[in-house]
């Protein structure tokens, strides 16, 4: 007959519990990261072999950049030079660019005739009829791009390289004070571009090609003789662009292809992915045995923990048990085993003692508190304020007044907006200020711009954290009993700093308050009168329910001239507030 599970040993149900737990979390883990892994791998593969492609086609196009830079420097220069009159100026341009860069072997500008204007002064030209040459053909079919040729022996100077690329465009230059149409040309060494792609390692079979628009190969970086380079061709003419698996020579290859700027070239890139697959896997049987090893190590650190905490476990079990049950006399024995648990059982006869007293106490606070809490819910949503603004809103939208409706329906958007606050107790000073920015702009408007208001904010507390909504009805009561049909009432805010408290002050001119008023309304404050103020006394209530003793409100007035409301608010930490 089976044991059920619900009597089983603390021994027991540790190791049982352990070793269930870590089977599953193992077997989830092993699953899920082998399947995210092998994605992850596959799409990391495709992604780097296509950053190797891309830093490749953009180490060509930036040497292809350089080069239409250097023509256009050279057009701009014949363009706002006379050659016929700057011939030697000129000419010091052409040799300077094709000295100080050395993949550049000659520059020459021709006229439509294919007579040479300008060009190098060491390498002579060679004899023969420029304007049957493909390269200046091309130049005049399409003048408005740049023509990169296929490489080629034939060089038009006399220089010995045994390649080079012949780069036309056809351009404007002055002569004699008049524009004409030509076409330059700059011859590069081929063996810039075999440099660029020997600098790549593509892995063991890896290569590089590089194709024109005509599909004819321009550069094979790899070994002509190989079978795989008739299979890259074929690849290479099949798709135009894009990049895939594939295999070539038995490897594992992902093939890249993607043009060249200005050079109507493509560049393909075969990269070597079998040392990738073959990590993979090893990787994957490195984590299968470090999963196996913990497990074994998991199983006997579980027995071993098991054991020391199950015996003194056993007996705080059965003495905590009769607390269960409501027997508050019984005392918790341990003289054995670990001492946490013996420190522990000490500690619980100590909290026993304490008990009563305790949830007295934390009864009669939680009951407080909530008041407080709802007072404070009630005072968020003022539905008399809404109402009212509401009211207004449409009194401003019958008369027309379309401005006062946005800026009205503005501000108590964001005034609502402050005060909900996504439920959190505390804002920053900025808030708070600006929620009462809101709510004096929509008051402003409804009491028709009977009063005014100033605001003076030291702005080294702006960010300091308070708790929300406990200028609003301060301000509120400056509104409604200062506001008469007479005289312009001005509501002044204050906010500093002195020394660790926070100091808030609401004043408004006015009739002022006599002295015993003031002491009545400290007297409804504190809650000793039998005339309630529902605003006042939530924002004395809040503040001394977190802020403690040191936090209070002042009251101080002159009458026929102002009164002023100063809130005290120590300066706490998020530690402090959140105790």
């Amino acid at each position: 007959m089976k044991r059920p599970l619900t009597n089983l040993s603390i021994e027991q149900s540790i190791l049982l519990a352990t070793l269930s737990i870590v089977m599953i979390v193992l077997f989830i883990s092993s699953t899920v990261y082998y399947s995210v892994f092998s994605r992850k791998t596959d799409s990391l593969v495709q992604s780097q072999s296509r950053e190797i492609n891309k830093q490749i086609v953009l180490n060509y196009e930036s040497y292809i950049n350089s080069v239409i830079e250097t023509a256009n420097y050279i057009q701009f220069a014949s363009l706002n030079r006379d050659v016929a009159l700057s011939a030697e100026e000129l000419q010091d341009v052409f040799f300077y660019n094709s000295e100080i860069k050395k993949d550049v072997v000659s520059i020459y500008l021709f006229d439509m005739d294919g007579r040479k204007l300008l060009g190098n002064k060491l390498n002579l030209i060679r004899l023969f009829d420029i304007t049957k040459e493909d390269w200046f053909r091309n130049a005049l079919s399409e003048p408005s791009i740049f023509h990169f040729s296929a490489p080629h022996k034939e060089s038009v100077s006399t220089a010995e390289i045994d390649q080079v690329i012949s780069v036309t465009r056809s351009v404007e230059y002055t002569w004699q004070g008049k524009k004409r149409n030509g076409v330059i040309l700059i011859e590069l060494n081929f063996r810039v571009l075999t440099d660029l792609a020997e600098k790549t390692n593509l892995g063991e079979g890896g290569h590089i090609m590089i194709l024109n628009d005509a599909d004819s190969l321009i550069y094979y970086s790899g070994n002509w003789d190989d079978e795989g380079f008739a299979r890259s061709l074929s690849l290479a003419e099949e798709n135009y662009l894009g990049g895939f698996r594939t295999r070539i020579n038995n490897r594992e290859m992902f093939l890249n292809i993607n043009t060249l700027a200005h050079t109507r070239w493509r560049i393909v890139t075969v990269s070597n992915i079998n040392e990738t697959a073959q990590a993979r896997q090893q990787l994957l049987m490195i984590i299968f045995l470090i999963f196996l090893v913990s497990f074994v190590v998991t199983i006997i650190v579980s027995l071993v923990i098991s054991r020391r905490i199950s015996s003194p476990l056993n007996q705080l079990k059965k003495a905590m048990l009769k607390i269960e049950r409501g027997d508050f006399t019984t005392r918790v024995l341990v003289n054995s085993g670990q001492k946490e648990v013996i420190r522990l059982s000490r500690s619980f006869n100590s909290m026993l003692e304490e008990i009563h007293t305790l949830m007295d106490r934390v009864v009669n606070e939680q009951r407080e508190k909530r008041k407080t809490e709802l007072k404070a819910l009630q005072n968020q949503i003022n539905p008399h304020f809404l109402y009212n603004t509401l009211d207004s809103i449409v009194w401003l939208a019958e008369n027309h007044r379309s401005d006062d409706v946005v800026t009205t329906v503005i501000a108590l958007a964001r005034f609502f907006r402050i005060s909900i606050s996504k439920g959190q107790q505390f804002i920053t000073v900025k808030d708070e200020i600006s929620h009462i920015k809101n709510y004096l702009t929509i008051q402003k408007i409804r009491y028709i711009d009977k009063f005014e208001y100033f605001f003076e904010i030291d702005p080294d507390i702006y960010e300091q954290k308070v708790m929300k909504l406990i200028l609003q009805p301060i301000v509120e009561n400056a509104i409604y009993h200062g506001v008469g049909d007479d005289d312009l009432e001005k509501i002044t805010i204050r906010a500093g700093r002195e020394d660790n408290l926070l100091v808030f002050e609401v004043e408004n001119t006015g009739y002022g308050i006599t002295e015993e008023r003031i002491a009545e309304i400290y007297e409804i404050l504190k809650g000793n009168h039998s005339i309630t103020s529902v605003g006042m006394r939530n924002v004395y209530l809040r503040l001394k329910l977190f802020y403690g003793e040191e936090a209070d409100i002042l009251i101080s007035s002159v009458l026929d001239e102002k009164t002023n409301i100063k809130l005290i608010i120590p300066i706490k930490n998020e530690g402090e507030k959140n105790s």
